[in-house]
């Protein structure tokens, strides 16, 4: 799948700079999906990898999206999904899918 990502500035609680998105091992980190129901935090969490496709500029990219593992809800990549990336219990990103 692949997703608009808007990483947050140090400032924004976030990241000092977003990561490289590129090469091996891939970027993968925790991910929380954007639904009213959905709790908060969750009894089981979900790494979604994240590969740099294309730079819009530093903070903003366009980025294929996949589970770290093959067991993973396939069914909530769908068109129009906003998510939170993690590191922690720190949010440094959000994106919605294409």
């Amino acid at each position: 799948m692949e997703a608009t990502i808007e990483w947050k500035t140090k400032e924004e609680g976030g990241r000092l700079k977003p990561p490289h998105g590129e090469g091996v091992p891939p970027y993968a980190t925790m991910v929380r999906f954007m639904e009213p129901n959905d709790p908060w935090p969750p009894e089981s969490a979900w790494s979604l990898v994240v590969e740099k496709k294309a730079e819009l500029d530093p903070h903003h990219w366009v980025a294929n999206i996949r589970f770290l593992v093959e067991n993973a809800p396939k069914e909530r990549l769908k068109p129009g999904q906003r998510f939170e990336l993690y590191e922690g219990n720190r949010c440094v990103a959000s994106g919605v899918i294409s």
